[in-house]
């Protein structure tokens, strides 16, 4: 397993490694946004800083932000920090930050080279 989900109060770390796939995001998603403590959130970051992004494509956007506009349906008012180095890595989340602002109106969505800046992003004030 290419990632590690690490809780901690009001915030859950997703910190991705290695051979990244579509197959790995979804899974890891499956486990996010299955786990009770999801609806206490108030800070999601998603590190993709030290993954291998060869095995994406443009489309494989697409069925994150299907589920993560499913999960929009209950929880509301989160912030979420991507962070991301790769060149085609930060081409996917601003295209994943483009596509969910417009199905995921109370969730704001920020790309970051660093999960210290993130998460100095996501505790400076709430989503309102």
């Amino acid at each position: 397993m290419p990632y590690t989900i690490n809780w901690k109060g009001k915030e859950v770390h997703s910190h991705f490694y290695g051979t990244f796939t579509p197959e790995v995001h979804i899974e890891a998603l499956h486990k996010l946004f299955g786990d009770p403590r999801i609806d206490d959130i108030k800070l999601i970051i998603g590190d993709f800083s030290d993954i291998d992004g060869e095995y994406l494509s443009d489309k494989d956007v697409e069925y994150p932000v299907a589920m993560t506009t499913g999960a929009a349906s209950y929880i509301r008012n989160i912030k979420v920090g991507l962070v991301a180095v790769d060149k085609k890595i930060i081409k996917l989340c601003r295209d994943y930050i483009e596509l969910s602002s417009h199905v995921n109106p109370t969730w704001d969505v920020k790309l970051f080279d660093s999960v210290d800046k993130a998460r100095e992003w996501g505790e400076s004030s709430p989503v309102i």
